[in-house]
């Protein structure tokens, strides 16, 4: 056993002895680690612990939602706090205008049909086809196709009627001669009668459509044409309207006194209607378009001069 003072035992000349660190541990528990140990024996630090999750952690001041305006309390002195933008209303749908454009499509249609097969042998479907609508449509606008029938006619008249309305109030309107009675010379009979016969040939000449939904109505086999019904029901109370404003112009002697009034009105309307209700037959002895503005402006005063040679005095 060697003897811890031999001196061949010292420590190695100019190497001090070790000696711990003051103020350190040297005991084994706080040793470190070597480095083979695993991490299951090796005691864990902070930084090995698993992180807290957001929802484990306490919520801090910054990680709280923030209050809006509204919920905020309102501190002592500050302003107060800008009302959100409000949301522009919606601008009130066209619904009027949706409908109005709905039936004149239908309508449309229906006179295009009408025309070409008369009443029977229009179909529903086929209209509503061509108006790019649902079915239903018509029905929840004019009921049945006897309903929708009936204002294509009427809607083909309106036209005549109201201009021929027009024209009674320019009959009705007095006109003072130069002795202060109230009676019409050449220049405003002349102006009655171009009025008149203006009237009938645009009608005529822009409702060709109308004309044959009116040749379908006379060849049907039924006690009551819807058509005739409406023509009775907006064109009678005009034919006689007129018809009485010439009794009276001839009670003055404004026209000659012979003159038959119903006649007269009758055979001015068929002069007009002639060559448009039977177009075929027409340009078949007289070939030219009676469309073409030319054409019309030489009817109208061919027609006017006949008027007024059978009932100025």
């Amino acid at each position: 056993m060697p003897n811890p003072t031999d001196s061949s035992h010292a420590a190695p000349r100019g190497r001090p002895p070790r000696t711990s660190r003051p103020g350190r541990a040297t005991s084994p528990e706080t040793r470190k680690v070597p480095p083979t140990a695993s991490a299951a024996a090796r005691p864990r630090r902070h930084s090995d612990l698993p992180t807290a999750s957001a929802a484990a952690r306490p919520r801090r001041h910054s990680d709280l939602p923030t209050a809006s305006a509204a919920a905020r309390p309102r501190r002592h002195g500050a302003p107060p706090a800008p009302e959100p933008p409000r949301k522009a209303p919606e601008a009130p749908r066209k619904k009027e205008r949706n409908a109005a454009e709905t039936k004149r499509r239908i309508l449309e249609a229906a006179v295009a049909e009408f025309a070409a097969k008369g009443f029977d042998g229009a179909r529903l479907g086929s209209i509503a086809r061509a108006a790019g609508i649902q079915q239903a449509l018509i029905h929840h606008y004019f009921v049945d196709k006897e309903g929708l029938h009936a204002e294509v006619v009427r809607g083909g008249l309106e036209a005549m009627t109201e201009g021929a309305w027009g024209l009674l109030s320019q009959m009705d309107a007095p006109v003072a001669d130069r002795k202060g009675k109230k009676r019409r010379g050449p220049a405003e009979l002349r102006a009655l009668a171009e009025s008149f016969v203006d009237l009938l040939l645009r009608f005529f000449a822009t409702n060709g459509a109308f004309l044959s939904i009116l040749r379908h109505e006379a060849r049907r086999d039924t006690d009551g044409p819807i058509a005739t019904k409406v023509v009775a029901d907006n064109v009678a109370p005009v034919f006689d309207a007129i018809v009485a404003r010439l009794d009276e112009m001839r009670a003055r002697g404004e026209v000659r006194r012979d003159i038959d009034a119903r006649h007269l009105v009758l055979s001015c309307v068929a002069m007009i209607a002639f060559p448009f209700q039977e177009e075929q037959f027409v340009t078949s002895i007289w070939p030219v378009d009676w469309h073409r503005p030319e054409h019309l402006a030489e009817r109208k005063k061919d027609v006017v001069e006949m008027i007024l040679a059978r009932v100025l005095p």
